[in-house]
């Protein structure tokens, strides 16, 4: 990173993006790092014009980043890009801002997948650093311009090559992150409860409460797990019986009336990302000949009910 001045991009101003940026944008307003909301559309417009509204803890602040764009040449280099885009559009977005990114960007992933630096180098070949991440919140978007934190912890994980010094940065800016040496057992803790809780809520549509409360759902969801834990052991990570406990125990941090994205995607027919959180489980175990009749079962219900492939 510059000694004088840090850019830190945060591209997607979503539900994630929002949580992300607005602290870091309030804490370095006026000072020598740089905050830059990428985004587009009605949300880059509301923003500009308005500021982003951040609704969390019953408090709704407006934030003001030193830029808001979706203009490579107006952005120019950054230092850091922070990933909260969905997952199917990673590979979009890279293309289109690969000219703010060199060798030395250090790209931070907060995607909800186990292979994310795979999807970013295949896209940027040349890419520097990437710190693989995830995050623990729920945060969705009311309107454009307008992100309500719902709940949960809001903690961040980071793997890849130790930066103290970003990892400072960012901490000081009001982010709760951790960097860990081996994030790929992070990567699929976080998955182990994010896919299949993903799948089964979009299926029977049902609140993390409401899914709680059901004996039924609650014994598909554990078997989707388990076979989760098959997959992540070919993989070389071992994923326990504990693991699986404490997956189905955070259900109970969220409010009752909490949905996983995939559903309000669903419900709001936006795109969506079925391809990660259900398909690659399916797709990656048939692979290695593992079986997997609960997911497939919460699949051909979504697809039933959506009217999706």
């Amino acid at each position: 990173m510059n000694s004088d001045t840090t850019k830190i991009g945060i591209l997607g101003i979503g539900g994630i993006g929002g949580f992300v940026g607005a602290p870091l944008a309030k804490k370095y307003k006026d000072s020598e790092t740089k905050i830059i909301f990428i985004c587009r559309g009605e949300t880059k417009k509301a923003i500009q014009n308005e500021g982003l509204l951040f609704e969390s803890k019953g408090e709704t602040t407006t934030i003001i980043p030193d830029l808001v764009s979706d203009n490579p040449t107006e952005i120019g280099i950054l230092d850091v890009l922070i990933l909260t885009s969905k997952s199917y559009s990673l590979k979009d977005v890279l293309s289109t801002y690969k000219d703010c990114i060199n060798e030395k960007t250090i790209i931070i992933t907060l995607q909800n997948v186990v292979n994310a630096k795979e999807i970013i180098r295949e896209t940027l070949p040349e890419a520097g650093q990437i710190m693989e991440g995830c995050i623990y919140v729920a945060s969705n978007v009311k309107q454009a311009g307008h992100v309500q934190h719902v709940g949960g912890p809001g903690k961040i994980f980071v793997g890849g090559k130790e930066n103290i010094q970003l990892i400072k940065l960012l901490t000081a800016g009001g982010l709760d992150i951790t960097y860990v040496e081996n994030i790929n057992e992070i990567l699929w803790k976080k998955y182990l409860f994010v896919a299949p809780v993903a799948g089964i809520t979009s299926a029977y549509k049902v609140t993390f409460g409401q899914l709680l409360e059901d004996e039924n759902l609650m014994h598909i969801l554990e078997n989707m797990m388990i076979e989760i834990q098959s997959l992540a052991k070919k993989n070389n990570i071992n994923l326990t019986n504990e693991d699986i406990e404490t997956s189905k125990d955070l259900l109970t941090k969220f409010p009752f009336e909490s949905k996983s994205s995939l559903q309000l995607d669903f419900e709001n027919d936006n795109q969506t990302e079925k391809q990660f959180l259900v398909d690659y489980v399916i797709e990656n175990a048939k692979k290695y000949g593992i079986e997997t009749p609960f997911y497939n079962g919460v699949n051909e219900k979504i697809k039933t009910l959506y009217n999706v492939s």
